[in-house]
Formats: structure tokens, C-alpha cells, sequence
């Protein structure tokens, strides 16, 4: 069910007019020529933090690779406005900048004093470059995450919270709302039949489940972070699921 929502929900099938012919057909065309590996990618996109990877996270080995963040739900109750979030669906990577990321991070990474002083077309050239400690660890990850898709160079592309482009990077977040499909991944299995194993069991005391994030594919309010959900699906292993 994740990935038929996914593929509902992305360019190359949702029911918006904001999409091209010309775009869409080009789309189509690509995807004729992917492999399973890289269509699970494009309907399920991967999103990690950047702003608070561990210590192990972006360090080369003997081999020259490196260890990723954690793969986050695409949901915004997985982000907070004080955040970095790389998203990547195969072809392209979008990093998104909220408005309270602390301004010694942004100096580091973009070489921008504040929020408001970042230019996201200087940063996408320099991002990863500035030779410290932090810099390094970005431009390891985004080196890693290139080295796994199979295209030429994928592009990068940063967007600040509040930018007219952000819906480019919310409409990927499947398991909300989105443009595409005006359903969270939850009404999805509900509308398809499915329903977790486990279900019509009271949930223990203090363990009810609080509201959907923050709308429908907008930018999560400030100070709020990842909500208190359990996970509703990971990108390799979605819920076990099972016929009404």
C-alpha cells in the first residue's frame, strides 16, 4: 500500500494541474527505464536530518564510504522549523532549510550569518565546501547518497522555509496530505480496506495517538518536532497490513 500511495501521489500519476504535458511525458519516459531499486526510490523518497547527525554519520572509511543518517517518515511530524532535511528521490536532492536552524549551523554549512540572509542559490554552490569539521560531514553524505543512485550527477536544490518552490519538497511527503491525494497513508488503508493487525484492541493508557502533523503538506510550526507517533511505515518494510 506505501508504494501504491506513492506512485498516486507522485508527478508522473497525481491528479493536479500543475504538472506539463511535456513534463509529464518526460517522466513517463524515465521511469520506463528504471530499475526496482531506483522506482521504490522515486515513489518513496528518502529524507534524513543533516542538522544533528551523529557522530558516526558522514565519516569515510577504508573504502571511502559512509555511514547515513536515519531514514525519517515523510511526514512533517518528522521535522521542526530549527532543522536541515536532505530529501532524495533518486534523480534529485532537495535540502530544506527551516526558519529557527541556529545561525552558527547555517555560517558553517551555507556560509550565511542568518535565515534571512541565505541566498539558496549561493548555497547550493557552497554547501560542503568550507573545509571544517560539520562542512565535511555534509559533503561526505551528499558524496554517499550520489555514489548509491545510478545517474550521471544528481542535482542539488536548497529551499528556505517559505519559498514559493517548498511545495516541491512537501508533496513528496506521502504520508501526509499532499496535493496529489488528500489523504495521510492512515485514511489511505483505511479507503483501500486495510487496517493494522491489531486493531479495535484499546490502545494503552497515554498511548492515543496525537493529531496529524501540521496540515496538509505545509512546513511544521515552530518549536514542534516529530510528534509522538510511532513510525507508520518505513520505506523498505511497510506495516504489516491484512484484509478486513
Amino acid at each position: 500500500p506505501l508504494y501504491i500511495m506513492g506512485m498516486l501521489k507522485s508527478q508522473a500519476f497525481r491528479a493536479t494541474t500543475d504538472i506539463s504535458a511535456d513534463m509529464r511525458t518526460y517522466i513517463w519516459m524515465r521511469l520506463e527505464s528504471l530499475n526496482v531499486a531506483q522506482l521504490a526510490a522515486y515513489y518513496y523518497p528518502r529524507m534524513m536530518a543533516l542538522h544533528n547527525c551523529p557522530d558516526e554519520c558522514g565519516v569515510p572509511d577504508e573504502h571511502g564510504r559512509c555511514v547515513l543518517p536515519d531514514m525519517l517518515n515523510l511526514t512533517s511530524e518528522s521535522m521542526a522549523q530549527d532543522g536541515i532535511y536532505l530529501l532524495e528521490d533518486g534523480d534529485t536532492m532537495l535540502v530544506w532549510v527551516g526558519r529557527a536552524v541556529d545561525s552558527g549551523l547555517l555560517q558553517g554549512l551555507f556560509g550565511a550569518p542568518s535565515f534571512e540572509k541565505l541566498n539558496p542559490t549561493q548555497a547550493e554552490e557552497i554547501v560542503g565546501t568550507r573545509g571544517d569539521a560539520v562542512s565535511n560531514k555534509i559533503a561526505n553524505i551528499l558524496r554517499q547518497v550520489r555514489t548509491e543512485r545510478s545517474v550521471p550527477y544528481m542535482q542539488l536544490k536548497v529551499i528556505r522555509c517559505g519559498e514559493n518552490v517548498e511545495p516541491r519538497f512537501f508533496n513528496s511527503l506521502i504520508e501526509d496530505r499532499t496535493a496529489g491525494l488528500q489523504s495521510t497513508y492512515t485514511e489511505f488503508l483505511q479507503r483501500m480496506g486495510y487496517r493494522p493487525q491489531g486493531q479495535g484492541q484499546n490502545p494503552p493508557q497515554g498511548q492515543n495517538a496525537p493529531p496529524m502533523g501540521a496540515g496538509a503538506g505545509g512546513p511544521p510550526q515552530q518549536g514542534t518536532g516529530a510528534g509522538g507517533m510511532p513510525p507508520m511505515g518505513a520505506a523498505l518494510t511497510p506495516p504489516h497490513m491484512m484484509r478486513r
